[in-house]
């Protein structure tokens, strides 16, 4: 036997006994529930009936006073009469104690006399304790009033169905519980004959069913489909075709379509192989190709973002994430003049290899028109009019565009609609918000607005993309303004190319692994210095370079050309000596392994004498804290280090250090009189 004829097979019985058991099952609760309802309502009927039979404001006095009284006679032989004519099994009427009625006491309580063998009626006054579900149902009903409806298939007398009905006074006060009872003799005749019948035809039925059903099956259907099956199975050995077994499955139904449509199948994969590796190579050479385009496009946008030597007084960092192989977004910075640093941000709508290119003609045009010395609300002009001239494809281009004279800390800036820049003003974070114009190459003719800015020592400026903002987490979230404020703010400390780093890092987590849907750029600016800021000291020279072992040749030879003449041997070794302990220590530990920069300043506070100071911006350390070496202990006993600064302060006259505007100061001094 086949294993699909085994699965059917099994099948057929699973299902026919599953309907077997469903069809009893559903049958069963329906007719539960059909008699159920008819006692519900019938009970309903009855307590309402027995409650009308006496007053609430008396159940005190009835349950006190008993038999005593002929008034509760007369109502005890109506609910007597009641419970007989309507042939329930009990009726009583109960005062619950509370708040938590665990007792009650019996004020009536009837009992049909065919129930008289096995249960005798409590007299009025009796106290009993109730169960928990009683008194639970009862707390219900004294504080909320109504009636309940409860069933039972299985209680101790057989199935029964049971109506509480909350008992008022004349104010409306709840002041007791009416319940009336129903053996449901019926319901539980009917059921057992039910489950009889079934249980005795039902499996011969199913028999039969299963026997024709399963012949027919497997003749019409398994035979037919474990050929296909087999067939379908030696495909890829048989060179990619079909024996003629297919041929012989005629039954005019939807197995000779699949037979048929398997053949035609064999054909089709024939010419798709084919196909397929025809689109492989292609696509090989695209994904190729977009590589190159990749690796020229990064290419592009400036990647020097090392310390200045005719800017110190600045840092720049950049990056730019492609949500494709290539993107749309772009920044740019460059020089015209000595001082005029210029600042672009730029997006091109859309994505992929048309926004690239579209991206490329908009930074050249920007720089080249820059260098024309056109203000940037100009350039803005003539850019947007030189790419509408040119833009059969309808791109456009947001832009921020900004121009920083480093003497004067003036920037000058226009918006082509493009997103507000984040501004540090040496007192709190915030965007400029200023006046914006039309996307470039939207509209020929456009005019821009320009604004300015007097930037002052420790501004910052940070230039970003829509990506930042919008991007999204798996919820549909996007990052937006104030979550970017507010990674910036709270790396404040950090230099521009970690804050660019940080930001990157928030957003990859904000985003929680959902795909990257625009690009993701930004350009962190700091203005740590004016180019312009003179010295105080007229005579002050000073040496910017990086804090690297290899430059400590330019810094001895840059102080020994600021020495006055007749300077002796010895005092330039000594000042050799105490240079390159201070220098080498900023090397090797101020940026922690990193490369940084450092800055000499050479002054002559007098004719014959020379004050140089060693500035970095590395963590702060001050190297005169150190104790001196002990110089009475043995050569293995003392502690290792500080013995170049103790020579410093020897040699020299005067060793000073301070932290100011996050800078260590380390200052010499030497009179040669």
């Amino acid at each position: 036997m086949s294993t699909i004829t085994k699965k059917i097979n099994g099948a057929i019985i699973v299902f026919t006994l599953a309907s077997l058991f469903a069809n009893i099952v559903f049958d069963f609760f329906a007719v539960k529930k059909i008699l159920s309802e008819t006692y519900d309502t019938f009970l309903t009927q009855i307590a309402y009936t027995g409650a009308s039979y006496f007053k609430g404001d008396k159940l005190e006095r009835y349950a006190r006073d008993g038999l005593k009284s002929e008034e509760y006679k007369d109502t005890l032989i109506k609910l007597a009469n009641l419970t007989e004519n309507t042939d329930i099994s009990f009726l009583y009427v109960v005062i619950p104690e509370m708040p938590d009625c665990k007792y009650k006491t019996y004020v009536f309580n009837v009992v049909n006399t065919k129930l008289r063998d096995r249960f005798n009626p409590y007299h009025a006054g009796y106290k009993e304790d109730t169960s928990d579900s009683s008194a639970a149902r009862f707390k219900r009903l004294m504080e909320k009033g109504g009636l309940e409806i409860d069933s039972s298939m299985f209680s101790q007398t057989g199935a029964r169905t049971r109506v509480s009905l909350a008992v008022r006074d004349s104010t409306g006060k709840k002041v007791g519980v009416i319940c009336v009872e129903k053996q449901m003799d019926t319901l539980t005749s009917v059921l057992k004959n039910y489950i009889r019948i079934d249980l005795l035809y039902a499996p011969i039925v199913s028999l039969l069913f299963f026997i024709c059903f399963g012949a027919f099956i497997s003749k019409k259907f398994v035979r037919p489909i474990v050929c296909i099956t087999k067939e379908a199975n030696g495909f890829a050995s048989h060179d990619a075709r079909f024996s003629d077994k297919l041929k012989g499955i005629h039954s005019n139904d939807e197995i000779e379509t699949l037979a048929r449509a398997i053949e035609k199948m064999g054909i089709d994969i024939q010419i798709y192989i084919k196909d397929l590796m025809r689109v492989t190579s292609e696509k090989e050479r695209i994904s190729a190709e977009l590589s190159v385009a990749s690796g020229i496009q990064a290419g592009m946008l400036p990647k020097n973002f090392s310390p200045y030597p005719d800017h110190p007084g600045i840092q720049l960092y950049a990056s730019m994430i492609p949500a494709k192989e290539v993107g749309g977004d772009f920044y740019d910075f460059f020089w015209t003049g000595k001082d005029k640093l210029w600042l672009v941000m730029g997006d091109v709508s859309g994505k992929g290899v048309p926004a690239a290119m579209f991206m490329v003609i908009a930074k050249a045009l920007i720089r080249n028109e820059a260098t024309l010395e056109y203000e940037p609300s100009a350039i803005c002009e003539r850019v947007n009019d030189q790419l509408c001239a040119e833009n059969e494809q309808g791109l456009f281009v947001t832009c921020w565009l900004g121009c920083v004279d480093l003497s004067t800390g003036l920037m000058k800036f226009a918006n082509a609609a493009h997103n507000p820049p984040v501004l540090y003003d040496g007192q709190e974070y915030k965007f400029i918000r200023e006046k914006s114009g039309i996307m470039l190459a939207a509209m020929e003719g456009s005019q821009y607005v320009q604004h300015e800015i007097q930037l002052k020592k420790g501004s910052r400026i940070f230039l970003y993309t829509d990506g930042v903002t919008e991007e999204q987490n798996k919820d549909g979230q996007l990052f937006g303004e104030d979550l970017l404020l507010g990674v910036i703010a709270k790396n404040a400390a950090l230099s521009a190319k970690e804050k660019i780093e940080a930001v990157n890092e928030e957003l990859e987590r904000f985003a929680g692994g959902s795909s990257q849907a625009d690009d993701i750029t930004a350009l962190a600016f700091y203005l740590d210095e004016l180019a312009g800021a003179q010295s105080a000291v007229a005579n002050e020279k000073i040496l910017d370079l990086p804090a690297d072992d290899d430059k400590l040749e330019d810094v001895l030879n840059f102080i020994k050309s600021n020495l006055p003449d007749g300077v002796s041997n010895d005092l330039i070794n000594k000042l050799d000596l105490a240079a390159e302990e201070i220098f080498v220590n900023i090397s090797h530990y101020a940026y922690e392994g990193a490369t940084g920069k450092a800055q000499i300043v050479c002054e002559k506070p007098a004719p014959n004498s020379i004050k140089v100071s060693f500035v970095d911006w590395g963590i702060e350390f001050n190297p005169l804290e150190q104790p001196d070496p002990d110089f009475t202990q043995s050569a293995e006993e003392r502690r290792l280090g500080g013995f170049g600064i103790y020579l410093t302060k020897q040699f020299m006259d005067k060793v000073s250090y301070c932290r100011q505007d996050g800078k260590n100061i380390l200052t010499i001094e030497k009179s040669f009189a």
